[in-house]
């Protein structure tokens, strides 16, 4: 008996432990305003640990999110991106809580930055 309950008892602990660190799906769309003026609109994807995705520019056009990262409640990537017809690199590094995401998002040499707290948008039709 005193077996079957230490088995239980590790079993439930490992289990409480996994949940613990599963990342949170934080699939679907995010938006936010900077504190240096631009809106960002974000999609993620989560599939299992994988994180894709993309960045809405400022046309409408769907950047892809690149070299993504979900660890725990970090995430980080980049976006190919272009300002004044020159390519750049956006760069974001930020935590994520259950209802929101606070990047900060900055060119990869740093010339430029900016705070971002992105809130999941509505799911269509509610």
């Amino acid at each position: 008996m005193r077996i079957l309950r230490a088995i239980l008892g590790i079993a439930s602990l490992a289990a409480l432990a996994s949940l613990a660190f599963a990342a949170t799906d934080i699939s679907g769309q995010w938006k936010g305003a900077s504190d240096e003026g631009p809106a960002f609109t974000f999609n993620f994807k989560m599939d299992g640990a994988k994180l894709t995705g993309s960045m809405l520019n400022q046309e409408g056009k769907e950047l892809p999110i690149e070299e993504a990262k979900l660890d725990g409640d970090n995430i980080s990537f980049s976006v190919n991106s272009e300002w004044q017809g020159q390519p750049i690199k956006l760069v974001a590094k930020g935590k994520v809580t259950a209802d929101a995401i606070q990047l900060n998002i900055g060119t990869e040499g740093g010339a430029w930055g900016t705070e971002v707290d992105l809130k999941r948008a509505p799911a269509a039709g509610k």
